[in-house]
């Protein structure tokens, strides 16, 4: 055989293999391979039914991946926490959480510009007690027993004050013996208080009605304010229970969802979080007093709250811990700029706010 003719044989036999090797990596000749994009199931942005998933972080993505030029093949992934991991281990592609974005995560892999804004709130017991046990114990709080701290501190002082003034001319209403004589002056302080006056004992010397007068006016704001603080106390107490807040969060056991950043926040403000797979789970907890609050997302917890089966739950506080929300990639995947870009895109040509207005509503 002719060296020429040799030569064209192995041409031909090298393009039949490259053709070979191109029909085997893809056989119908689709295209390029789909990128895998996990999504885990959450309350109001992103839902699984049937074969495909759907709602609002679906359409986003759908669009995004549209304007970059990649399909997608979704993968099922059943929490928060598997979802991240599933990035770490490079299982997926991309994970469409959303996940919110913050300085820890963004160590482990990459994260997009942000598409949603949110935050944190509380989803409480409501409380629906009656007897006189619950009264009692809603009528305890830190408030109330500090202003009965203070009250019982200035009887104590004006008490040996008064005692001390009026012993010396004045000792059938106030006994010059310690004891009896400091204990008849603090009588008259409670009762002064109390009713106004005391109409078995007489303040008779200068000093001692001095300090008696400022009794009688100071009284009236002492009532005025114990009201005040015991009326909110139990008003709270029934509605909400001792949780109203974030502040309320200290030394509580609180339900969080697992691999979310609400672990976080609950941390920061001295509670102890206690991680379920979904929000759901964790309000299961809360129902049957396995935790004494749940914190979650903000829009998802409203959502879940709403839709809890055996209600008797409900939102307290306001939302705290502001935050953004973005899509996940694996570090150094080639398409996050594309995305990025796209994700300007569709907040400027106003494509993003009506698939919000779509799912969500108009809200002022």
């Amino acid at each position: 055989m002719s060296p020429a003719r040799a030569l064209r044989g192995g041409v031909v036999g090298l393009v039949v293999a490259l053709v070979g090797a191109a029909i085997a990596a893809d056989p119908a000749g689709s295209g390029p391979v789909a990128i895998r994009v996990a999504v885990t199931p959450l309350a109001s942005v992103v839902e699984w039914t049937g074969e495909r998933p759907s709602n609002a972080m679906i359409d986003i993505w759908n669009d995004l991946a549209n304007r970059v030029g990649i399909t997608s093949e979704f993968v099922r992934v059943a929490t928060v926490a598997e979802l991240m991991q599933s990035l770490r281990d490079r299982t997926i592609d991309v994970a469409v959480g959303p996940l919110a974005i913050t300085e820890e995560r963004e160590k482990i892999f990459d994260l997009t510009h942000p598409i949603f804004h949110s935050g944190m709130r509380i989803a409480v017991r409501q409380r629906n007690d009656s007897g006189f046990l619950s009264a009692v114990r809603s009528m305890i709080s830190w408030e109330l027993l500090q202003l009965l701290g203070v009250v019982v501190a200035a009887a104590l002082v004006s008490g040996h004050l008064l005692w001390w003034f009026e012993r010396g001319h004045n000792a059938r209403s106030f006994p010059n013996e310690y004891p009896r004589g400091v204990g008849e002056a603090m009588w008259w302080i409670a009762s002064t208080t109390v009713t106004g006056g005391c109409d078995d004992k007489h303040v008779d010397g200068p000093l001692g009605r001095i300090l008696a007068f400022g009794w009688m006016v100071a009284s009236i704001g002492l009532i005025a304010a114990f009201t005040s603080v015991l009326t909110a106390t139990i008003t709270a107490e029934q509605v909400s229970g001792v949780i109203h807040g974030p502040r309320d969060l200290a030394g509580r056991t609180v339900g969080c969802q697992a691999g979310a950043v609400s672990n976080g926040s609950v941390r920061q403000r001295g509670g102890v979080p206690q991680e379920y797979l979904t929000i759901n789970d964790a309000l299961e907890a809360l129902y049957m007093g396995m935790v004494d609050a749940v914190v979650g997302e903000a829009q998802t917890l409203a959502y879940v709250v709403n839709h809890f089966s055996r209600g008797n739950v409900r939102m307290v506080g306001p939302t705290f811990d502001s935050f953004d929300y973005g899509i996940a990639l694996q570090s150094g995947s080639p398409i996050r700029e594309g995305l990025n870009t796209a994700i300007l895109q569709i907040r400027e040509d106003g494509t993003l706010d009506r698939i919000r207005e779509k799912w969500f509503g108009v809200h002022d």
